[in-house]
Parts: C-alpha cells; sequence; structure tokens
C-alpha cells in the first residue's frame, strides 16, 4: 500500500494509463522533440546532458545561424568555432568532441540504421564517444521511431511517487521497469508524447510536488490498466 503525501492511496502501482491521464488532465504539454530535422534532434540529445534546455535552445540557435546543423557542416567546422558556438550549453569542449563523433555516426549509418532492430540500434549508438543510455533512448525513441521509455530523473521519481520500486541510476530502472510497464505494448508516438509530458510535468512538480500531479481526478474508474 503505497501512501502519499496528499494522502491517496494506491493499493498497486499506478498504470501508465492512469499516470498518462493524470498528468495531461493537470499539465499542458509542449512539442517534443522540439526540432526541425533529425540530426538537429540528436544534436540536441547529446547537448542538453548536464544542462538545462533553455541553454541547449541558445547554443543551437547559434548552430542554426551559423548553418552548422547538419553532419558534414559540423564534421567541417572549425574546432574552436563550434566550440564557442555551444558554449551555452556547458561543456563545450568535451561536447564539441561528442557532436563530432556524432557526425561521423550519423554519416556513415543514419540511412542503414532505420533497419537496424532497436537493440542493436541502441548498441551502436552507446558505442559513439559522448553517448550514454538515456541520449541513446532520446535518438532512437525521436529520430528513429522506436518504442522505447525514456527513463531520465523526472520519470525515475515520478515512478517512485506512483508507487514503484525504482533503482537508482537510468541504466537499471530501465532493466528492471521496462517489462513491468509494458513499455513494448505502445508504439513511439505515444512514448515521444508522453515522455514530454513528464518532462514538463517535472517542471511543474518542482512546486507542487509529484503527489499532487499523480493525485486521482474526478470521475476516474478505479479499473487497473498497462
Amino acid at each position: 500500500m503505497t501512501v502519499t503525501g496528499t494522502g491517496f492511496r494506491t493499493p498497486t502501482p499506478l498504470s501508465l494509463s492512469q499516470i498518462d491521464r493524470r498528468l495531461s488532465h493537470r499539465v499542458t504539454t509542449g512539442v517534443w522533440w522540439p526540432a526541425e530535422t533529425d540530426f538537429e534532434i540528436a544534436v540536441g540529445a547529446v547537448l542538453t546532458q548536464n544542462t538545462a534546455w533553455t541553454n541547449v535552445e541558445h547554443a543551437l540557435d547559434n548552430l542554426r545561424r551559423e548553418g552548422l546543423l547538419s553532419a558534414p557542416a559540423i564534421t567541417a567546422a572549425d574546432t574552436a568555432q563550434l566550440a564557442e558556438l555551444i558554449r551555452p550549453a556547458g561543456y563545450y569542449n568535451a561536447k564539441t568532441r561528442y557532436l563530432r563523433q556524432l557526425a561521423a555516426w550519423m554519416s556513415a549509418n543514419h540511412d542503414r540504421a532505420h533497419n537496424l532492430p532497436t537493440g542493436r540500434l541502441r548498441r551502436a549508438l552507446l558505442s559513439v564517444t559522448g553517448i550514454g543510455p538515456e541520449t541513446a533512448d532520446d535518438i532512437v525513441l525521436y529520430v528513429y521511431n522506436r518504442p522505447v521509455f525514456i527513463f531520465d530523473l523526472y520519470a525515475r521519481r515520478m515512478l517512485t511517487a506512483a508507487g514503484y520500486t525504482v533503482p537508482a541510476g537510468y541504466e537499471a530502472a530501465r532493466r528492471e521497469l521496462s517489462e513491468t510497464l509494458g513499455v513494448g505494448s505502445r508504439d513511439a508516438q505515444w512514448h515521444q508524447r508522453f515522455h514530454g509530458l513528464v518532462v514538463d510535468a517535472g517542471k511543474t512538480a518542482r512546486t507542487r510536488g509529484w503527489d499532487s500531479l499523480l493525485a486521482p481526478v474526478a470521475g476516474e474508474t478505479t479499473g487497473h490498466t498497462r
């Protein structure tokens, strides 16, 4: 029995359907992933590591202004110039190296990657310097339209509030909870929308708390469905 800070009780953890319904009732989400091209999505996924999305937007605007939002352009760009353009995203020297590695990988593999099984695609991305589990899953979901759940910090906090025992760390949570949550039973479009909803809900939860956002909504049935 899970008892939340708002007093509502869940005899079993909330299903993703229940979480989706309750968050959608209380949170307005934007367009996810905000980008004009597949490559821009992947660049954003790298740049957002350890920084706020508003900082990433500044870096992306700089790259767009200089015509550097394509793999060939990133490959050919002057290193110092590239680092300066992405400075707003932080860790700009490391991320400059990561973007060059990403550009090389996408130039060589992007077209055929669409035909790779999801597990093999994820492993291939993880072999690229600067791409860890969360970044890989962002790219798998939004660039290659595969149904994966993003177990980022917001999602792990949300799942804890929803009654799940969530292991520490991204990869441990993914291994432990993907089957329990029925991740594979939903399509990529659902996961894309839901990840955006969780991110926007996470920002709201900073002031309102997850328990408030996950409280039952009026007229909700008691049925438990994935």
